[in-house]
């Protein structure tokens, strides 16, 4: 197998698995059925991955741009004192993660994210402390320089439910269950509008 060939199967993998671990949760999924999805010998993702854990966590390291992505909008806010900034640190929060949405290919990560950030064993794996705290930190302490004076736990836990508002908008299954329209093309006015509001009356 040329390097090339060797690089697409990996690919080929990673995608089977996103959409699988989406469907099936951590527990749920096996490595055999990662493998049916991908068409490829079960001892191929093994050889690439060597565990479900060393695949899992593959996923998130390769989607990794998309933090860097929000970092970056970050740290590109001029002043994070100015009147609008806290409508600058959501839109650096939300806006790369909303674009998944666009690419049904892609979307299947967004509800990856979603079911790791509500599993109660997610702890259990390096993935939010890894990659994803230390992002939160920064949005953290983004918001407390936007918005002095709260009381203690509020940016912590004002940016968890920011969290989870955000890893629900990729639940359009669900919306489609209690409206006969789905209004997508206002979930991401409405979301931002959302969080803005939440934070800043909080």
């Amino acid at each position: 197998m040329t390097e090339t060939a060797e690089g697409g199967k990996r690919m080929t993998i990673l995608r089977a698995a996103e959409k699988v671990f989406a469907q099936d949760g951590y527990h749920g999924t096996t490595m055999r059925r990662i493998a049916a999805e991908a068409d490829v010998p079960l001892s191929l993702v093994v050889y690439h991955f060597t565990s479900k854990l060393g695949l899992f966590v593959a996923i998130f390291e390769r989607r990794q741009y998309v933090n860097e992505q929000r970092l970056a909008q970050l740290h590109a806010i001029p002043d994070l004192q100015a009147d609008d900034a806290v409508e600058q640190i959501v839109r650096a929060f939300v806006d790369p993660v909303l674009a998944l949405h666009h690419d049904p290919e892609d979307a299947w990560f967004a509800k990856l994210v979603l079911r790791e950030a509500g599993d109660p064993s997610n702890q259990d794996r390096p993935v939010l402390k890894v990659l994803f705290d230390p992002m939160a930190r920064e949005f953290i302490d983004a918001l407390r320089e936007a918005l002095p004076g709260k009381p203690d736990g509020f940016y912590q836990w004002g940016y968890l439910f920011s969290v989870g508002a955000l890893t629900q908008s990729a639940s359009e299954d669900r919306v489609a269950n209690l409206t006969d329209k789905a209004y997508l093309e206002q979930k991401h006015d409405l979301l931002r509008s959302y969080i803005i509001a939440a934070l800043r009356h909080g």
